[in-house]
This record gives structure tokens, C-alpha cells and sequence, in this order.
């Protein structure tokens, strides 16, 4: 018998988890192979551990209506193979995915994916891919996924859910998900992985490492002639930009000019050669012959570069003569005001910036934190940076502790990316519990520097902080539903370890405490 353990996360999440932890390299490199939704089953045998990557992309089939396309990779080493009548050999997985809306199915299905044959087992055995779809109309529903080696039974097998939205309005321009891709080349025999007449290879990860130089894609634009009418002239531009502050990158983005149709296609790539490590989102805006913004779409990518890394090559053709900077000549001043931008800094500002403030020498520094405000707002980066740094001041003063900033803390780092929250609840005395604070935001909106997250997905969105040591007043994060933060499913087991532990990695619920408000608390804070 084996006893299953699952971890499911975004990429995200760990990603960020491992920059907090400072896992060494070779660790990372473990950690990046995953991608939107991660399943990795770890069995206590001597046998191979199950290990398979899912990502989906939603779609819009003109007459037959929505459906959702699965793609899941196996990797070949994690399956036990054994030998078939052929006299070679092979492995198998259980699958069943049921899609379930207000307790319904309302579309199924159980198969079994083979992998390749091989005749020999000494030697790597070969990953396998698997795209299915499934159609679906307009709704919200839970993707129930089940998956099991075939050969390496198990008590019970692996089994989550997600959830899916499906919405392509009729009365306005959409976008389909964004698919990205191995590779795409002109279909000679149709199956299922062609679409508009390619066959596309699925690329089953977000993260891009340094041996793969360019991104490529394919989404599909619906409506642009019933809205804008016949042979009306459509752009549709495709971009990169930073995550962490949606800063558009000039040098990763190109459009391509089409003719209104039912169902517009766009399937193209990205070189990435010199784009640095860091977190970035593929953007697809579909304008009108006025620029009109008609649809937008967005793809959360990780990449990991060490050839891609900011240099002072970047910046040293900044003037900082005759402005506000060329005042800032202290240098203890000017490395408290550069490590406070790291809320607001993309990765590789960051290691940048840490570098600079090693090396102490002025005039670089200065550049260096110029540039940073004058990419953000060209005509007043003064004004913009007064005003990041009152929010600074703020958090310094409501959130730091001995030996530590507010801007360092967990608190005050969501607080000067994401601004004050909309509703914050405060409990310091539950018993069982540790004190916590839960933070909701309407809208992901940042007043001090004037930036939206326009991700439909971004909106009603929670952070879960806690104190475990009781004295620190150092609330760390312990769980978010937004996206590109901490995901933790067992965050209300964590919060009453104060006097309950539990070790049964199945739980994610904790048992009814005498006094406690933490569900009340997270579905409607106040």
C-alpha cells in the first residue's frame, strides 16, 4: 500500500516561496519544472513517483460554442512500465475528469493514456503528452481530474478540482486563452492537435529556461466583424511585460494587422534571448483602425536567464544632472531609499539594485534610482516617488519591527505593491489561535503609484497574515488568493497550531475551535 501526499500549486507561488526561502540553484531548477497547476504524487516506494503537468486554455467554436482544451504532460520516469504481448514495453494512467456545475456533471470522461512502447527499461523512459476537449456552455464550473498509474495501484488515486469559468460574451470582441506552444507547423493529416489548420504542439509549463529562446503562442479573436462590420482593418499586438508592475517592454512586443472576421487568429512568437530572470505577462490587445481598445488577454510567464541581467551598460548613458536625484548625494540616504523600491521592483531591479548598493558608488546609485522612477512616469518621476515614499513612511511606522523595515515585512510589502486594503479585520485574542490579519481588496489598485492590475481575475482578492511567534509583531503571510502570491489550502490548520497540531496531510479544514471567527472573518471581512 502506498500512502499518497499531494502538492498543488501555481508556478507562481513557488516561485515565490523559493525567493523567500533562498533555496540554492540546483534546488530551483527542480522546482521550475511546473506550471499553471502542478500535480506531483510522491508514493513511499522504491517504484518511480507519478509525476504529471496540466494546463487548460478555454475556446469559442463558432457553431458548436465554447470548449475547454486539457493538456497533460507524464513524465516517462515516474511510470512504471511493464511488459506488454508485444514483448516490449509500456506504461499507462487512469484518468477521469468530470466537469461539475451546482453539483451536475454536465460533461465526462475516463481513459487510459498509454505511453510510447520501449525495449529496453534500463534507458529513460519517454514523456507523453495528452490534449483532450471537452465542450461546455457559458457558466462557472469545477474541473473534478483523477489520475493513477495504471500499473503501480494504489489505495485510492489522486484526485483535485478547480475551478473554470467560461464567458465569450456575444456583444463585444473576446479572446480565447492564451495556448502556449512547442512548436506549430502546417497540418498535413487534422487531429486533435490542429486548430485553423496548424498542428500545435502544447508547451505544458510557464516557466521558459535559459536553452528555450522564444515564446510562442496561439489564441483565437471573436466577434471583430459582427462588432466592427466587414473588411474593417483590426491590430492586434502581443507583448511582455512585468508582472509586478505591468510596464509594457518595448523590446519584447509586435502586432500583426488583420481584416475583421468571425474568428481572427493569431499564432506567433517571441524572441526571449535577452530577456532577464523574472516574472512577466504575454499580452494580447485587440484595437480597432482608432486604436480603440476592443479585448485584452494575459498569460502569466516565468523566465530564468543569468544572461539577461540589468547592467550598468543599460544605464549609464542617464543624466541625473538638474534633477531631483543629483541632491540625494548621501549614500547611507540613497541605500535606504533604493532598498525600499524592492515592493515595486521587478526581479531583475532587484538583483540589480543589490548590487549596486554592495559596491557604494554614488553616481551609479543615482542612475539607478532616476531611471527606476523616470521608466514609470517620464513627464514627473519626482512627484511619483514623493508619493511611493509617503506610503513608505506609513508602513514603516505601522509595520516595522526591531531590526526590521515596514517596506521588508510581508505586510508592508503587500500594502506598497497592492496599496491599503479595502476591508482589513484584526484578531489578536481568539483562542487556539495565533493573531491574524485578513486583508480584502476590491480591485487590485495601487493609489501611490497609479496602477491598476487589470486581470478580470485580480478583483475580490484576500491575504491572510499571522503572527507565529507572538511577540514580533512580524505578521508573515501565510495565504492569498491573488494571483502570483502564497497559496495555501491548509492556512486555517496553520493558524490554530497555537494549541492544535495536526500532522494528517489530507486536512485542509480545521476542526471547530471554541471562540474562533477565522471563517467568518475570511468569507466577510470587516
Amino acid at each position: 500500500m502506498i500512502h499518497l501526499k499531494v502538492y498543488l500549486r501555481p508556478i507562481w507561488v513557488l516561485f515565490r516561496m523559493l525567493q523567500q526561502l533562498k533555496i540554492n540553484s540546483k534546488m530551483k531548477k527542480l522546482f521550475f519544472s511546473i506550471t499553471f497547476i502542478l500535480f506531483v504524487v510522491f508514493g513511499a516506494s522504491a517504484t518511480a513517483n507519478l509525476t504529471a503537468y496540466l494546463t487548460y486554455a478555454t475556446f469559442n467554436a463558432p457553431v458548436k460554442g465554447p470548449y475547454v482544451e486539457t493538456y497533460l504532460s507524464v513524465i516517462g520516469n515516474s511510470v512504471k512500465f511493464v511488459k506488454n504481448g508485444n514483448g516490449k514495453y509500456h506504461g499507462a494512467i487512469d484518468i477521469a475528469v468530470n466537469f461539475v456545475q451546482n453539483g451536475e456533471i454536465k460533461n465526462a470522461q475516463k481513459y487510459t493514456l498509454n505511453s510510447p512502447e520501449t525495449d529496453d527499461t534500463t534507458k529513460n523512459h519517454p514523456n507523453f503528452i495528452d490534449q483532450q476537449r471537452y465542450s461546455l456552455p457559458k457558466g462557472a464550473y469545477s474541473m473534478e481530474i483523477s489520475i493513477a498509474d495504471k500499473y503501480q495501484p494504489t489505495e485510492k488515486p489522486f484526485v483535485t478540482k478547480m475551478d473554470i469559468s467560461i464567458d465569450f460574451p456575444n456583444d463585444k470582441v473576446a479572446i480565447s486563452d492564451i495556448q502556449l506552444l512547442e512548436s506549430f507547423v502546417k497540418s498535413t493529416s487534422p487531429g486533435i492537435l490542429t486548430k485553423s489548420g496548424y498542428d500545435l504542439l502544447p508547451y505544458v509549463s510557464t516557466f521558459y529556461p535559459e536553452n528555450i529562446n522564444k515564446i510562442k503562442f496561439y489564441a483565437e479573436i471573436y466577434n471583430s466583424k459582427k462588432i466592427n462590420g466587414d473588411d474593417q482593418k483590426l491590430v492586434f499586438s502581443y507583448f511582455l511585460e512585468s508582472n509586478e508592475n505591468k510596464i509594457k517592454l518595448t523590446d519584447y512586443s509586435a502586432f500583426s494587422k488583420q481584416t475583421s472576421n468571425d474568428v481572427n487568429v493569431l499564432l506567433s512568437e517571441l524572441s526571449i534571448e535577452k530577456l532577464p530572470s523574472g516574472n512577466y505577462n504575454l499580452v494580447i490587445e485587440a484595437r480597432d483602425k482608432e486604436n480603440k481598445l476592443l479585448a485584452e488577454k494575459k498569460c502569466f510567464i516565468q523566465r530564468k536567464n543569468t544572461q539577461g541581467k540589468l547592467s550598468q551598460e543599460d544605464l549609464k548613458s542617464v543624466d541625473v544632472n538638474n534633477t531631483f536625484v543629483s541632491y540625494y548625494k548621501n549614500l547611507d540616504t540613497l541605500t535606504e531609499y533604493i532598498r525600499c523600491l524592492r515592493p515595486i521592483s521587478s526581479a531583475s531591479e532587484i538583483q540589480y539594485a543589490e548590487n549596486q548598493v554592495k559596491e557604494k558608488k554614488l553616481e551609479q546609485m543615482q542612475q539607478l534610482f532616476y531611471n527606476f522612477w523616470k521608466s514609470r512616469d517620464e513627464k514627473n518621476p519626482q512627484l511619483m516617488w514623493l508619493n511611493y515614499y509617503t506610503e513608505v513612511m506609513k508602513v514603516n511606522n505601522e509595520f516595522g519591527t526591531y531590526g526590521l523595515k515596514g517596506y521588508d515585512t510581508d505586510r508592508g510589502r503587500v500594502y506598497l505593491q497592492y496599496g491599503p486594503p479595502d476591508q482589513r479585520t484584526r484578531s489578536e485574542n481568539e483562542p487556539s489561535a495565533f493573531p491574524y490579519e485578513i486583508w480584502e481588496y476590491y480591485t487590485l489598485y495601487n493609489k501611490a503609484l497609479s496602477l491598476t492590475y487589470p486581470d478580470n481575475r485580480q478583483s475580490n482578492r484576500k491575504f491572510v497574515f499571522y503572527d507565529s511567534d507572538l511577540v514580533s509583531n512580524k505578521y508573515r503571510l501565510l495565504h492569498s488568493t491573488a494571483k502570483g502570491e502564497i497559496y495555501n489550502s491548509r492556512w486555517e490548520l496553520d493558524i490554530h497550531k497555537r494549541d492544535t497540531q495536526s500532522n494528517n496531510l489530507d486536512n485542509e479544514k480545521s476542526p471547530d475551535h471554541f471562540g474562533s471567527h477565522v471563517d467568518d472573518n475570511f468569507n466577510s471581512p470587516r
